[in-house]
């Protein structure tokens, strides 16, 4: 049953990938720069262009693919389809190993839907994102498995270093889960850590994190640079990001919202989510001081799982983010995704007075069961009633907001179309050279192949911030450029009112959204 739902989120994301579905952003443009340049040999980076965090892991594994199917979105997109599999697999396993088997079906169905923010996680080829969440899912599981069998997993423990290690190179939003994983294991498998075992886990860390060991060895310092962008020290009223955080950001993240908003009755989810965790954990703790050493490793699992998402959930809200930013910057709390059947379980238990025995856990093929929630306390028909209206109408919100991207799935292929009209009239024209926004920008010259080259300006019309900065040396440089604005942003009113110095305008086409302006320049130096 796991199998077939998984396959059909599987399909389901195949489907929309293959239709363009959600639409690329610039971001995704420099991901797939950086593979393209892998293919030819051209470039290895350690970090995506312009910045001194975030691993391109995610742009190894595309450029073997961009190289053979050439540049379209749908190559670069497919490590991320395939990161998608094996993150269900994998929250199948952890959810079977925690809970119970029929559970980890529930938990697989609902993680096979998908509203617009979960496709945008999981889907847009970007890196740090999919691949993370999927080392995330892995390294949880091998902590579960650590502690419950500690002494039967010895290549576990160096598995689990290197998973730890290639989240901390790739993207330390999901340091939480690396703290909560870690002191899972130090704490229910402290008799088993042997010299040899930590030795397997630290050599397997380094070997995970070697490109940020040498990064930092050699260049600048990440843990500084990302500082600076964490947005904690920016002002922002604590209201504000409480209400982006846990009205907005949980709903979104957790599947709920339409695409680029969240009505009113879709936030019921952000307090539904704390209320669920609190039950979570102080049941989880009350198991921990009463239950036998086998249940209690389990309970101590289920602990860790709530203790990462809670984790998650507070440094979104010390960053400014979460009250700016708060329906982009959802995505940050993408990786909490692996403590949902944390959060649901209080729900699925509480359906035990009418599915009798499908609430009790059990571990491995033919093992004794160790016991569970469900088995601790009688619980009413009238609560389990409520239990079920509850799950009820997380599925249907689920179903919904799938349904609403489905339903916006035209406006997104307005969307590539008007990018494909874009490029065919660049290389229709002949121009090569071009300046733009910085959402445009990469986008453009990943399409093409590096055929267009493409320099960010800002809304006045001065540099912006070129991820790839070669290309603002190579457009500064050409006599014959194009000036491709967004038609309604500030910038073309800007030029349409002073053209910048040294710029003749040729002509003006609008094309797709763009206003085009075909100009001679005076070549300038670097």
């Amino acid at each position: 049953m796991a199998a077939a739902l998984g396959f059909a989120g599987v399909l389901y994301r195949a489907i929309l990938l293959a239709l363009d579905v959600p639409p690329a952003n610039s971001d995704e443009g420099t991901a797939g720069l950086a593979a393209l340049h892998i293919g030819e040999g051209r470039h290895w980076p350690t970090f995506f262009y312009g910045q001194d965090y975030m691993g391109t892991f995610y742009s190894y594994l595309a450029a073997p693919l961009v190289q053979v199917f050439g540049t379209q979105w749908w190559v670069l997109r497919l490590p991320a389809l395939a990161m998608y599999a094996v993150f269900l697999l994998l929250v199948f396993r952890l959810t079977r190993t925690l809970y119970t088997p029929w559970f980890a079906v529930f938990v697989t169905a609902v993680m096979a839907l998908g509203s617009d923010r979960v496709l945008k996680d999981q889907m847009i080829g970007v890196g740090g994102y999919s691949d993370v969440a999927t080392a995330v899912a892995g390294l949880m599981l091998a902590s579960a498995l650590l502690a419950l069998q500690p002494d039967k997993r010895r290549t576990t423990f160096a598995v689990w270093g290197l998973l730890a290690g290639y989240i901390v190179w790739t993207h330390w939003l999901a340091l939480p889960y690396v703290v909560v994983a870690a002191l899972l294991v130090a704490w229910v498998s402290r008799s088993a850590l042997t010299l040899r075992r930590v030795a397997l886990a630290v050599c397997g860390f380094v070997l995970g994190a070697a490109p940020l060991l040498w990064f930092n060895l050699h260049h600048a310092n990440s843990l500084s640079v990302l500082l600076s962008l964490s947005g904690a020290t920016e002002p922002a009223a604590w209201p504000d990001r409480l209400y982006g955080a846990v009205l907005l950001g949980l709903p979104l993240s957790s599947g709920m919202c339409a695409p680029s908003r969240c009505a009113t009755w879709q936030m019921w989810w952000g307090p539904a989510y704390l209320t669920l965790m609190v039950v979570a954990a102080v049941v989880a703790l009350v198991a921990i001081r009463r239950a036998d050493p086998g249940e209690r490793r389990v309970q101590a699992g289920r602990l860790a799982l709530l203790a990462g998402a809670a984790l998650t959930l507070a440094a979104y809200v010390a960053s400014s983010s979460s009250a700016v930013t708060p329906i982009e910057s959802a995505r940050y709390l993408h990786y909490a995704m692996v403590s949902l059947p944390a959060v649901l379980w209080p729900l699925w238990v509480g359906l035990t007075p009418l599915a009798g025995r499908a609430g009790a856990r059990t571990f491995g093929d033919g093992e004794a069961a160790r016991g569970s929630m469900a088995g601790s306390a009688r619980r009413g028909v009238i609560p389990a009633i409520g239990c079920v209206a509850l799950l009820g109408g997380i599925v249907a919100s689920l179903l919904v907001a799938t349904g609403q991207l489905s339903a916006y799935r035209s406006h997104y292929a307005d969307k590539a179309d008007e990018e494909r009209q874009l490029l065919d009239r660049l290389r229709a024209a002949g121009l090569t050279d071009v300046y733009s926004e910085y959402w445009t920008c990469n986008r453009l010259a990943y399409r093409s192949a590096e055929q267009v080259r493409c320099a960010v300006l800002d809304d006045n019309l001065m540099p912006g911030f070129d991820r790839y900065r070669p290309y603002r040396d190579q457009v500064r440089q050409a006599e014959r450029v194009a000036y491709v604005l967004p038609e309604s942003s500030t910038m073309s009113g800007t030029f349409a009112r002073s053209t910048p110095a040294g710029v003749d305008v040729i002509s003006l086409e609008v094309v797709a959204g763009y206003r085009v302006y075909l100009c001679r320049q005076s070549p300038q130096p670097n």
